[in-house]
């Protein structure tokens, strides 16, 4: 394993590797994350392809945290481009969860060339719709409240509300260990807040969110571009209790293609890397698998 810092502008990213050479597969972790929220799914990755980089975004391990004016999905996109060139990942799987889910997506959209196939985990981006409390984190003096930095860790009722479903939420061991797991960074809650901001839809369509249900995610969400992925091997992985981002807007993308792979998992929250991590892997694995068989019969 090497871990190094990446210098983007006046930023700097962490990113991990194991092995070398091609293909290549980087993982991006959700919002306020790092590769713990995903260990199994890397462990997974490490067996299927002969490099594997975990890249954490500009103010989740290193400072300074992010600004506002740098945190626009597109923007987060193109650091993890100069990260890929970095490392000599001209070409990869991209595997993201949630924030990282819709990085990804960005990046896909930007720079098709450099993206195999995606593996997206209860992604942002893909929909609509997220919790209810995001319009109030639009909200400027409610929201800085809402989102300031705080010195505590989560707690089970915290968990068991929002990230969590209920076929984990009474599992007290799994509980504490997200919890010891839970960063209580400055820096990170910063980042997080200014990615909220940046990504907030335009002052009108903001006040017309406020008195209309759902539409949370309409200023990043990439739907309606999906058709210019056609064609590229995606598979999106999600659980039917997640309360942070809706789980039904995933079924829009066989719409638009319906060679994309769809699961859900039932019971599952948000946390759904680590609450089915089983089942999670095992999809991966056979998506990944059935593409190594067309690439070897396509050879």
């Amino acid at each position: 394993m090497e871990v190094r810092a990446v210098r983007c502008g006046d930023y700097r990213l962490r990113v991990t590797t194991w092995g070398h050479g091609s293909p290549h597969a980087v993982v991006l972790p959700g919002l306020s994350a790092d590769a713990r929220s995903l260990a199994p799914q890397i462990r997974e990755l490490r067996r299927l392809y002969p490099s594997v980089h975990v890249i954490d975004l500009p103010g989740s391990a290193y400072r300074p945290a992010l600004l506002v004016k740098d945190a626009k999905f597109s923007q987060l996109a193109e650091y993890v481009v100069a990260v890929m060139d970095a490392v000599g990942a001209r070409r990869a799987t991209l595997v993201g969860h949630s924030l990282g889910g819709g990085v990804a997506l960005h990046l896909a959209l930007a720079h098709r060339e450099r993206v195999a196939s995606l593996i997206l985990i209860a992604p942002a981006a893909l929909g609509r719709s997220l919790h209810w409390i995001y319009k109030l984190y639009c909200v400027p003096l409610i929201g800085r409240a809402l989102l300031r930095p705080q010195q505590q860790r989560m707690s089970k009722t915290f968990l068991r509300r929002f990230l969590v479903g209920s076929a984990r939420g009474h599992d007290d061991h799994f509980l504490e260990r997200l919890i010891r797991h839970s960063s209580d960074s400055r820096d990170r809650a910063l980042t997080s807040r200014a990615i909220v901001w940046a990504n907030q839809p335009s002052l009108w369509r903001k006040v017309l969110l406020m008195l209309t249900p759902g539409g949370e995610q309409i200023g990043f969400s990439v739907m309606d571009r999906l058709d210019a992925l056609d064609g590229m091997p995606t598979l999106v992985l999600w659980g039917n209790e997640d309360r942070v981002i809706c789980w039904r807007d995933a079924l829009r993308i066989k719409d638009h293609h319906a060679r994309t792979e769809v699961h859900i998992a039932r019971a599952m929250g948000h946390m759904l890397p680590l609450e089915a991590a089983v089942w999670t892997n095992e999809r991966i694995r056979a998506f990944c698998q059935v593409r190594w068989h067309a690439l070897d019969k396509a050879a």
